[in-house]
């Protein structure tokens, strides 16, 4: 498939499934305002996220890397009333921008920020878990190690998933220091034994594993 036809059938689905809201367009703009990276999900792989949560009955959650606060609003949006999502930021900027935006989207009584190193910061999750979803988007060398802590984090039959697990054809043969981590990562998945894992191959490729034991 070539890509032109490829982005065409992104733009397909997300017509269908995954039509933009005042909401979610404003966390677009407010990322653009305050100079935040345009690195954040596709539409399409936003309502991925969501159908994952909804699948697996998710009431608390732990994103590992918030930006804007996007894909995290797609991910609250899952939750029931009292669901919680706790959400990782290691920028303070950006995490005001997306505290700010949870707000604006309806959904900030299931958010909560924290800001920090992620790897403190998830010691410091353990006592409230088990969790039911973990999504791992943000400093790809570190995935190996965040995809350890929530195999042991998770409840059975709960949920990792990872964004960029494609890294545009990087993994293919990996040359930068992440797309060697991704290629770890995406290994450490297939292999793990308390694993039931692939990847879902939309956008930039979404690693999913389910927790057998």
């Amino acid at each position: 498939m070539d890509e032109q036809t490829r982005a065409r059938l992104d733009d397909y689905v997300t017509s269908l499934y995954a039509r933009p809201d005042a909401a979610l367009a404003a966390i677009q703009d407010e990322a653009g305002r305050h100079a935040l990276p345009q690195i954040s999900l596709q539409p399409h792989e936003g309502r991925l996220l969501q159908v994952l949560a909804r699948a697996v009955s998710a009431r608390r959650i732990v994103e590992i890397g918030t930006l804007a606060g996007y894909s995290g609003t797609w991910l609250a949006r899952a939750l029931p009333d009292d669901g919680r999502l706790y959400t990782l930021e290691l920028n303070p900027k950006h995490a005001a921008v997306a505290r700010a935006n949870f707000e604006r989207a309806g959904v900030g009584g299931r958010v909560e920020v924290l800001e920090g190193d992620a790897l403190a910061l998830l010691d410091g999750l353990r006592a409230r878990g088990p969790f039911d979803l973990v999504f791992i988007d943000a400093d790809k060398e570190r995935y190996p190690q965040y995809l350890d802590w929530a195999v042991d984090n998770l409840r059975v039959g709960g949920l990792v998933t990872a964004h960029n697990a494609f890294r545009h054809g990087g993994v293919l043969a990996p040359a930068a220091d992440a797309d060697r981590a991704m290629h770890a990562f995406n290994r450490a998945l297939a292999e793990h034994p308390r694993l039931l894992a692939t990847i879902i191959g939309v956008g930039d490729g979404m690693a999913v594993g389910i927790k057998l034991s």
